[in-house]
């Protein structure tokens, strides 16, 4: 009697080194493709929350400004320095006399020495009573 030693077939048998390598570098990849992801979302949500706090600070400021009488609005230019999310930025407030009766206030944000990070303009007009 011969006895046949039956073939198991590839499948049972388990996966190859180059089938385990091969599966490590695309699975390596996907990660590291996911982390450059995540450190990209994490500057721009920064970027966004910077933008956010000195649109909210020149519009306060701006506000301020507009309430104020007219006679007290002096013309010229003040600046200060201002921080959001770990940046900072000048802030440049702007009055200029129109006309004898209007005034022009303009707020401008930008990142100190031209650095990186958003700017923001705002403009708005006062005006005395005729």
């Amino acid at each position: 009697m011969q006895w046949r030693t039956r073939r198991e077939p590839r499948s049972i048998l388990g996966f190859t080194l180059i089938e385990v390598v091969g599966a490590l570098v695309i699975f390596s990849m996907g990660v590291l493709m996911v982390v450059q992801v995540s450190g990209a979302l994490g500057f721009r949500m920064r970027y966004a929350g910077a933008r956010s706090e000195i649109v909210v600070f020149a519009n306060e400021r701006l506000d301020s400004l507009a309430a104020e009488a007219f006679t007290s609005l002096t013309p010229g230019t003040t600046t200060s320095t201002i921080a959001a999310e770990g940046m900072s930025f000048d802030a440049s407030v702007t009055i200029t006399t129109m006309t004898p009766l209007l005034k022009r206030i303009d707020v401008s944000i930008a990142p100190v020495s031209g650095g990186e990070g958003p700017t923001h303009a705002v403009t708005s007009y006062a005006s005395a009573a005729w």
